[in-house]
């Protein structure tokens, strides 16, 4: 839904009268804080990644000319069999090999181990982002990369490519967007451990083992408000509560 139909719908079954504003503003604050939160919970799966790029369409305005000139690129990587997206992340109007590089390591970072295999499409930088995050050469090679070009009959990079549909749709309604990685960051949070599949009824997250117990947006908030106030104590606070 639109911020303005959220806030139609809070008029209309709460009596709330809310601006389509506050709700962007809400939706922002919290993506920050629970993103935090998300990043501290690692689903450790040492299996294979899909990678890709997509392009998000930015507030900069339409140019016919320059199709490409208002969009933002996003990389993204995810599990494949649980389907727990590692790293979303915006690159703004680069499309570069040290792009790829960043998003691998993001995804390191969140997994806490490095996969077995890495499949990518046709782009040529993805080979050199495997080789340079991963230190993947000469006798340290340790991750697989495979292109899907002339493969499709084999291997295929669907699972990211069908969560790029998705994350189109929840865009679509928006025409652009300004603050790209911060709504990359609220929807991956969402992907992860909110949606569920349609056949398990499981969420990426329940999948790896570090799903969330009842209402999913609701703990997931919490817990990230209490990570937020612990991390800000100042030391001497810290020793007071210790004590």
């Amino acid at each position: 839904l639109s911020y303005r139909d959220i806030a139609d719908q809070f008029s209309q079954f709460y009596g709330l009268k809310l601006s389509h504003v506050t709700i962007r503003d809400w939706v922002l604050k919290f993506s920050k804080i629970m993103n935090k939160y998300s990043k501290t919970i690692q689903p450790q799966i040492k299996g294979v990644w899909n990678a890709d790029e997509t392009l998000i369409l930015t507030k900069r305005g339409k140019d016919k000319k320059n199709p490409n000139k208002n969009y933002d690129y996003v990389w993204n990587v995810m599990d494949n069999k649980t389907k727990f997206l590692l790293a979303s992340e915006c690159s703004g109007r680069s499309r570069k090999s040290k792009d790829a590089v960043h998003v691998f390591k993001e995804a390191h970072k969140q997994n806490g181990k490095i996969p077995f295999q890495i499949i990518t499409d046709r782009y040529a930088g993805y080979q050199d982002g495997v080789r340079k995050a991963f230190r993947n050469w000469g006798n340290e090679r340790k991750v697989k990369h495979t292109s899907i070009v002339g493969k499709r009959k084999v291997v295929n990079n669907n699972a990211i490519e069908s969560h790029h549909s998705h994350q189109k749709e929840f865009h679509k309604i928006r025409r652009g967007v300004t603050e790209v990685q911060s709504y990359q960051d609220g929807f991956r949070v969402f992907h992860n451990f909110v949606r569920k599949g349609v056949k398990d009824k499981l969420t990426p997250a329940e999948r790896c083992g570090i799903g969330i117990n009842g209402n999913r947006w609701n703990t997931l908030l919490l817990n990230s408000i209490k990570q937020q106030k612990a991390t800000n104590l100042t030391g001497e606070e810290n020793v007071i509560k210790s004590h």
